[in-house]
């Protein structure tokens, strides 16, 4: 006999339900059979489909967004070898349900607000860069990120980092022509 999944296994499977096919893998009859459990399972640990989808995305805002920038020691590095190592795949199914979805659309504006604040903070720590300068580096950086996830699915990661390396050598100019002044 199967254990009992848990609230946490449930999200879990959400998210890869999500990456694998998009709002679609979030239909509760998909989700149970892919579960291989019955409705009343689900509903053992949500009042309903809105409330698991409220759930979902709490999980993905702390999964993808407030462990990575914890797990990072508020080192841009750090942050970039985690984020490397993050399945795409969801945050691009998370963008394609936020077009479908209202609730889904303010929960994206708030988490892509939470990290581009993050990495202005990253830029500004530094002392490099005034606060409005980090924060629109920080803007073009996160910019640059979720374009490549949408303009290169699938395609291995090399391509973002080289994205990344590139944007990190205009940084580095930039901040050596400001040295100049």
């Amino acid at each position: 006999m199967v254990g009992r999944l848990s609230k946490e296994d449930w999200l879990q499977a959400g998210l890869t339900q999500l990456a694998r096919l998009g709002p679609d893998g979030l239909k509760l009859a998909h989700l149970c059979k892919v579960q291989g459990r019955t409705t009343g399972a689900f509903y053992a640990h949500f009042t309903d489909h809105a409330g698991f989808v409220k759930d979902l995305i709490a999980h993905w805002e702390k999964t993808y967004t407030d462990d990575v920038m914890a797990a990072s020691g508020a080192k841009a590095d750090q942050l970039a070898s985690i984020v490397r190592r993050l399945d795409h795949r969801i945050e691009v199914a998370m963008r394609l349900y936020g077009f479908q979805n209202p609730v889904v659309a303010a929960k994206l504006a708030e988490v892509d607000e939470k990290r581009i604040g993050f990495l202005a903070w990253l830029y500004g720590k530094s002392g490099a860069l005034e606060a409005t300068e980090a924060r629109a580096f920080a803007e073009l950086e996160y910019a640059a990120f979720v374009g490549t996830q949408m303009v290169w699915q699938g395609e291995p990661i090399e391509r973002s980092i080289a994205v990344s390396a590139t944007f990190d050598r205009l940084v580095a100019a930039h901040l050596e022509k400001g040295e100049d002044r």
